[in-house]
């Protein structure tokens, strides 16, 4: 039988070899703890070196994306796009602001239009149908010489309003220059000092729109300020500018909106049979929706117009001219169309993925 200092030291023994047992089970926890954690650890910075570089991979993709699929779009037209006195809210500013809010942020829209010009003096600002000059002389130093400007068509060039928008700097027989006008005086003013270069009769003109709006999406609006003598003739002008584009098979033409259903029919039906649903009968969309789009009510002069197919008065700065709602108007109608025919689907799919990383 066990005395009482035997089992005394037994369990003595015991606990401590329980607490040596303690020790070393707690050091080998807390070792697979560290390294349970440093495992975590370790692949969370690799999960976040795995996502940052997929997000590098796809942001360099949208980027190739948008430059060889939508660098930007241009809009050429007259006062109807450009705008009147007061009316801020342009077409071209409300397709950018949609276009920054539903697709992408780094897609410009550059607004190409001039009040008053007619579809022919149009067509010479994008060099689609060139100007030409008179023969005359560059001077060697930097003064203004006047020149006589015409259409390669033969036709009168209406007033350049707005040198810079797709005109100037301009290049005449290799000088870049600025072309100016005084009342209906055309001249010419070459950046930099040289030699005096000689120019020869019909030498074409070539405008800033040659080369800024590569591959950009164009946006057509002419005809209400004329400019042509047959519905034909608008739309060979029309072709013209997109033959001009590498991206023609993306573009929008939109229709006139002045006049009624019956006046318009004959343009409208070969708008529609020549460019299909890239062109857009605004008229008609209007005068049958853009007030409920434009959530107003309508008055007894926009039912007369409407029952006429025209525009109601409501959405109107003049005669012609839109006013701030009838831009929104437009310009929702236009991004939407853009949409349907699947222009920004390549944009919108990567930045759905860029965002869901």
């Amino acid at each position: 039988m066990l005395n009482k200092h035997r089992i005394k030291f037994i369990i003595l023994n015991f606990l401590f070899f329980m607490l040596i047992a303690a020790v070393v089970l707690g050091e080998y926890n807390q070792k697979n703890s560290e390294a349970a954690s440093a495992n975590v650890a370790s692949r969370y910075i690799e999960q976040a070196s795995e996502r940052k570089e997929q997000q590098e991979n796809i942001a360099n993709l949208l980027h190739e994306t948008i430059q060889e699929e939508l660098p930007g779009i241009v809009v050429w037209g007259d006062s109807f796009t450009a705008g009147v006195e007061g009316n801020s809210m342009t077409i071209p500013l409300v397709l950018q602001n949609l276009i920054y809010e539903r697709v992408f942020n780094n897609i410009p829209v550059e607004n190409m239009d001039v009040s008053g010009e007619s579809s022919n003096t149009l067509i010479g600002r994008t060099g689609s149908v060139p100007y030409v000059v008179s023969g005359f002389t560059i001077p060697a130093d930097t003064s203004k010489v006047e020149i006589h400007l015409t259409s390669s068509n033969g036709s009168a060039v209406a007033p350049l309003v707005h040198g810079d928008r797709g005109v100037n700097p301009v290049t005449i027989n290799g000088v870049q220059g600025i072309i100016s006008t005084v009342e209906e005086s055309y001249f010419f003013e070459r950046l930099e000092g040289g030699e005096a270069v000689p120019v020869q009769d019909d030498t074409i003109v070539e405008t800033a729109a040659f080369k800024d709006f590569d591959n950009f999406l164009p946006i057509i609006s002419m005809g209400e300020n004329g400019g042509y003598e047959t519905n034909q003739q608008l739309v060979d002008q029309i072709k013209s500018i997109l033959n001009m584009e590498k991206s023609n098979e993306k573009y929008l033409v939109l229709g006139l909106t002045s006049g009624t259903a019956e006046s318009r029919i004959e343009l409208e039906s070969l708008m529609a049979s020549v460019f299909g649903e890239k062109y857009v009968n605004l008229r008609d969309l209007i005068s049958t929706n853009g007030l409920q789009i434009a959530g107003i009510t309508p008055t007894t002069e926009d039912l007369v117009a409407m029952e006429a197919g025209s525009i109601p008065p409501s959405l109107m700065a003049d005669e012609v001219n839109l006013n701030a709602k009838g831009s929104e108007v437009i310009g929702r109608i236009v991004f939407e169309r853009m949409q349907y025919l699947g222009y920004f689907d390549s944009v919108q799919r990567l930045v759905e993925e860029l965002e869901a990383l």
